[in-house]
């Protein structure tokens, strides 16, 4: 004899299990989180309005590059991982704006959130990725910029001030508006 209890589990038991399974797919397309980025759970931004902080960090050709050596052109900050498949959606849409606003002195930099330059120089030739990648291997840019979940982006003006803040994927036409926002 089936018990009540014994017959809710059966029937239910499968419907729980995809529901849990929907909610956590939901979870990981909307954003994803660095799974050991110091400082996750403090607000995710340096304010709108205010200077971003400066920092240096390494291309992935070995060369560094400095945030504030870029004053006078627009930044297009995009911090990123090869794992996270927000980041991975909008990359095609990154290429095409960095190919618009190339000669429009806005200058776009992907920073990868440790992992390794090998892993990165790879996902980057197989995908035709042609902006500055940058390599932030301890996760001290993100933590400095307060990055809580991949991807995030920010957008500064030509005098260093951060004009827009994004968390998680954008389309073409989002960029583009929060690019317009910085052009201002």
């Amino acid at each position: 004899m089936i018990t009540f209890k014994k017959y809710a589990r059966l029937r239910f038991g499968p419907v729980i299990l995809i529901i849990t399974a929907l909610l956590t797919g939901l979870m990981l397309i909307s954003g994803c989180t660095p799974a050991s980025t110091p400082g996750s759970d403090q607000k995710p931004t340096p304010e709108i309005g205010q200077e971003a902080p400066d920092f240096t960090l390494k291309d992935l050709d070995g060369n560094s590059v400095r945030l504030n050596d870029l004053r006078g052109k627009v930044v297009f900050l995009n911090f990123w991982a090869t794992w996270c498949p927000p980041c991975r959606a909008e990359m095609p849409d990154i290429e095409e704006i960095h190919q618009k606003y190339n000669d429009r002195d806005v200058v776009i930099l992907g920073i990868d959130i440790q992992e390794t330059p090998v892993k990165v120089r790879s996902f980057v030739e197989d995908g035709g990725y042609t902006w500055t990648m940058l390599l932030d291997d301890t996760g001290e840019i993100a933590t400095l910029y307060k990055v809580r979940a991949i991807p995030t982006s920010y957008f500064i003006d030509s005098e260093g001030i951060i004009k827009a803040v994004a968390i998680g994927g954008m389309s073409g036409a989002m960029i583009e508006g929060k690019l317009a926002e910085a052009m201002k």
